[in-house]
C-alpha cells in the first residue's frame, strides 16, 4: 500500500509547521512538497522520511 506524504505525516501524528520546523523551511514551502511531492529536494525527501520512518521510495518515486 503506498501512502500519500499528508497520510503519512498523519499517521505520525506530526503537523505540517512540525515538519516545516525540522527541515528548516516555511510552512508554506512545506505544503507545497505535501502538494507535489516532487517539488522537495533529495536531501529534504530524505530528511521526510527518516523523521517519519518510511522508504522515501514510496512517498516520492510512487508509480
Amino acid at each position: 500500500m503506498t501512502l500519500s506524504l499528508r497520510q503519512a505525516r498523519r499517521l505520525k501524528e506530526k503537523s505540517q509547521k512540525e515538519m516545516a520546523k525540522m527541515l528548516k523551511i516555511h510552512v508554506m514551502t512545506y505544503r507545497k512538497i505535501e502538494e507535489k511531492p516532487n517539488f522537495a529536494t533529495i536531501e529534504q525527501a530524505k530528511k521526510i522520511a527518516d523523521y517519519l520512518d518510511i522508504d522515501y521510495n514510496e512517498i516520492f518515486f510512487a508509480v
